[in-house]
């Protein structure tokens, strides 16, 4: 009997160990195949939550967005609008509210316009005016307000301005980052029998016929299903096995493959189109012409603006953002050479001799004595990967970069009110008075439904918080609803060396970044759920910790800590 037991184990043992080794053989296939196929080794990607106490990498350049619904799901819907053209399906955006955005005592309001290029660089603009204010030792706080949404061109931006400030609202700053779109967009209409200057994709906010209805409902059904694939993917026990990856890329591929076919179809369908779809008749001879007129519009808006804003009391400051299809304007990674530039759009644009134009008519905005600056330039000697898609957007670094660039060139209107702090202090450039947390001994309001895990402190973190490629923090918050936003964000950052504390920050061991959730979050609502994102840009310097959370006038509402130990 004793061998009898002893036969059996070994057989177990036996059979486990062919197992784990057929396993392993089939684990070291999938990796070469996912190698041989994607010319890349396979990584496992994190799960969607981070501890607390953990800092994982994402894995990919937009690995945080994708588990969430992916970013051009959080950017897709659009509603019409009687002023604006469209506006993004968000009713808490400052596009959609009321009042719109006012000035204050306390704060400097810089209203950003252009596209999704300066939709992007809202967060590492407001990343970079507040290093301006605290490192002067202002107590203002910059606020930078996000006036424009992904495909806007001139006039929209024109058109916002006035409507806003027709309803009450005011500005001290308004910053116009804009070219891209007024170029390709308005022959992108063009080339449909649509009306040049009318807002990006303007057929379909205004009429649909069923078949289009139909193709809609489609396009978001996919998206939705892509957008589950992808956070299945990131959460699954299963991730860690390349054969579960490659299968997992197989079918987010064969989805967006089915998201571009049928947004394909939806823009082929030209035919029967009415007066209000198409705008009125211009006979323009061929594209040539349509970006004579395109920038010829980008000018005479751009000198409204500066009008209205002078009449305002705000400072205008127009800039002309990089792309990288101008001749020797950037010299081209090895990455961006294959992943940023496209041959066919750039013959499409025509670049070389369409940028120029609005070169031309921007020297004369500055004859005029309008703040314009030429940006085109900024990446000319930067030889490291700066753009990230065929269109004109930037990565961290590039957005980094592009931040930096506007701050120098808005130093004059940021030194005025610098100035007028100082005189009303008397004269003295005192420390800004930290800004109080929760009271002590407060009640914590807490959302409802909180979700994430326990952190040290017993708090239950209600975003979760990861930290990603580019040196972002993101936070992402499921079924996000008004009482997740509405709140402000703590933020605080204790660098790895006392030396990278600025002077004012010293006395606390920590750099104080709060910030509210208009200052850089994004929600998407009705599509695949509701998502709240939010993106902060983190410092250069090495960060030994972070903690985060939420906070109203009761008090704290949750907090989490994340050691990085750098």
């Amino acid at each position: 009997p004793g061998g009898t037991a002893l036969t059996l184990r070994k057989k177990v043992l036996f059979y486990a160990l062919l197992a784990l080794f057929t396993l392993a053989v089939l684990e070291g296939m999938g990796r070469l195949a996912y190698y041989f196929a994607l010319a890349e080794w396979y990584s496992s990607p994190p799960p969607p939550t981070l501890a607390a106490g953990t800092a994982a990498p994402g894995a990919g350049q937009a690995a945080g967005i994708e588990r969430v619904g992916g970013e051009e799901l959080l950017r897709a819907a659009r509603i019409s609008h009687p002023y604006y053209g469209y506006t993004a399906y968000d009713p808490y955006s400052p596009l959609n509210t009321m009042p719109p955005p006012q000035t204050g005592p306390d704060t400097v309001a810089v209203g950003l316009l252009g596209g999704s290029v300066a939709w992007e660089a809202a967060p590492y603009l407001q990343r970079a005016l507040t290093r301006y204010f605290t490192d002067r030792g202002l107590d203002k706080e910059p606020r930078v307000i996000r006036l424009g949404y992904s495909g806007m061109k001139q006039p929209q931006q024109l058109n916002i301005v006035s409507f806003m400030l027709a309803m009450g609202g005011d500005f001290d700053i308004l910053v116009n980052l804009d070219g891209w779109n007024e170029l390709y967009l308005a022959i992108h209409n063009f080339e449909r029998d649509i009306f040049p200057f009318f807002p990006n994709s303007w057929e379909y906010l205004v009429f649909l016929t069923q078949e289009e209805i139909a193709l809609v409902a489609q396009i978001r059904t996919a998206r939705a299903q892509l957008a589950q694939l992808r956070g299945d993917g990131a959460a699954s026990p299963l991730r860690y096995t390349a054969l579960y990856g490659l299968l997992q890329r197989y079918r987010v591929q064969q989805t967006e493959t089915r998201v571009r076919q049928l947004n394909y179809e939806l823009s082929d369908r030209g035919a029967g189109r009415s007066i209000e779809q198409q705008g009125p008749y211009v006979p323009f001879r061929d594209a040539g012409q349509v970006h004579q007129e395109a920038a010829r519009s980008w000018y005479r808006s751009s000198v409204i603006l500066d009008a209205v804003a002078e009449r305002a009391g705000a400072d205008y400051y127009h800039f002309l953002q990089p792309s990288q299809y101008i001749p020797n304007a950037k010299p081209l990674s090895p990455r961006e050479q294959q992943q940023s530039f496209d041959p066919e759009r750039a013959s499409q644009v025509n670049f070389a001799e369409t940028y120029p134009l609005l070169v031309q008519f921007g020297q004369e905005l500055q004859q005029q004595g309008i703040n314009y600056f030429d940006l085109t330039q900024i990446f000319n000697d930067r030889t490291e990967t700066i753009y990230r898609d065929f269109c004109c957007h930037l990565n961290p670094r590039g957005n980094e970069l592009l931040a930096a660039a506007m701050l120098e060139r808005l130093e004059p209107a940021l030194a005025r009110r610098a100035a007028a702090e100082v005189e009303e202090r008397g004269g003295v450039l005192a420390v800004a008075v930290p800004r109080p947390l929760a009271p002590a001994g407060a009640t914590p309001a807490v959302p409802s439904a909180p979700s994430g895990g326990q952190d040290a402190a017993g708090s239950k973190p209600d975003y979760q918080v990861s930290r990603r490629p580019g040196n972002l923090l993101l936070y992402v918050k499921n079924d996000c609803h008004r009482e997740h936003t509405a709140a402000s964000f703590l933020l605080h950052i204790t660098p790895a060396a006392a030396a990278d504390l600025p002077p004012r920050y010293r006395s606390r061991g920590f750099v104080n970044e709060d910030f509210s959730f208009e200052e850089g979050g994004r929600r998407n609502i009705g599509i695949g759920g509701r998502v709240c994102v939010i993106e902060r840009p983190l410092p250069d310097y090495p960060i030994a910790r972070i903690r985060t959370g939420q906070y109203n006038a009761a008090g704290e509402i949750w907090s989490t800590e994340l050691d990085f130990g750098e």
